[in-house]
């Protein structure tokens, strides 16, 4: 499997709990990186691997900004300059590693490993994570499997109804008929369940008697999918329960993606309980998204030339896949 990575596009590197002083190495669309933050606080990604003979540089260390190869001590600043060579001779001007462009707001690290000319913060979607009248709840999964799969299980949510059958699913979900838009950044696939029972997860919310469910899916390229959810009780003056999750998908090789989500809700800002439900919950879902994912991937490599039909339910993901193959690289 050969994968052409977009690299004109915003990623989620980290959660900005998870960079700190210390070195690690994080891979994005196949290059490994390190990523620490200076003696500022600020967050910086880096080249992961030494010029000089392909050592990892997080193996290295870190001191008064300055990172030192572990291997022969060629030292590096944070923009990538190498300002120190082994024996105190001449640094040769291409002895340097890439600096990346890094936007850090919402709680995420979000990195463009493209064209940094190109790079526009303000693409970046993420308002529900600044937004205060929301409150989120977030956490990660590793998936041993390619990019594409996360997508197009996130644009057809007809899954749902079958793999998440005590918390998400009713056939709701499947008998509703789904409208699909392609709009000039992202693709859009809604759903509206009128009059239906609420769904396991939904009645932990406290909802009851029956609801109006509206469900919208969207893809922006090249690795962010939303879910959009309304839950309205048919009760007269009930209130409507509103949240977003965000599912930022970033390619770390052709067949290993790292799943970053958050759930941000606009009800019980300051309700642990509700955070409790929606972190636990939410974890045990994605698990047994994970599992078929993997699953899926173990079958392609396994099947020379797999076939795949498609029905209705899949316009979301076939929307999404024909904008990938047309957005810039």
């Amino acid at each position: 499997m050969a994968t052409t990575f977009i690299k004109n596009g915003w990623y989620a590197a980290a959660w900005t709990e998870e960079i700190g002083p210390q070195l690690i190495e994080r891979w994005i669309c196949g290059d490994p990186l390190v990523m620490f933050r200076d003696r500022d606080g600020k967050a910086i990604a880096l080249d992961g691997t030494c010029p000089h003979r392909s050592y990892p540089l997080a193996l290295g260390r870190l001191k008064d900004d300055v990172l030192e190869c572990g291997y022969h001590g060629l030292a590096f600043g944070t923009d990538g300059r190498c300002v120190r060579a082994p024996g105190g001779e001449p640094v040769q001007p291409a002895m340097r590693v890439r600096s990346y462009r890094l936007v850090e707001r919402g709680g995420l690290i979000w990195i463009w490993p493209g064209d940094p000319a190109l790079a526009d913060a303000s693409k970046i979607v993420d308002w529900w994570l600044t937004d205060p009248a929301w409150t989120t709840v977030h956490d990660t999964k590793l998936v041993n499997a390619r990019q594409s799969l996360l997508i197009d299980n996130l644009m057809d949510l007809t899954h749902e109804a079958s793999l998440h059958m005590g918390t998400l699913g009713n056939a709701a979900v499947i008998e509703t008929p789904l409208i699909t838009e392609t709009l000039p950044d992202h693709v859009r696939a809604t759903r509206m369940m009128l009059d239906i029972p609420p769904p396991g997860l939904f009645a932990q919310m406290g909802l009851s008697g029956t609801i109006d469910r509206g469900q919208v899916a969207e893809f922006h390229p090249p690795g962010l999918c939303l879910t959009i959810v309304t839950a309205k009780p048919r009760t007269e003056n009930a209130p409507t329960l509103r949240w977003t999750v965000l599912h930022a998908l970033t390619p770390e090789t052709e067949d290993r993606t790292r799943y970053l989500w958050a759930t941000a809700r606009d009800y019980a800002l300051d309700d642990e309980r509700i955070s409790d439900i929606w972190l636990t919950q939410t974890n045990s879902i994605f698990d047994q998204d994970v599992a078929a994912l993997e699953a899926q991937e173990q079958r392609l490599r396994a099947t020379p030339k797999p076939i795949e039909l498609s029905v209705a339910a899949d316009a979301g993901a076939l929307a999404a896949r024909k904008m990938l193959r047309t957005w810039p690289q």
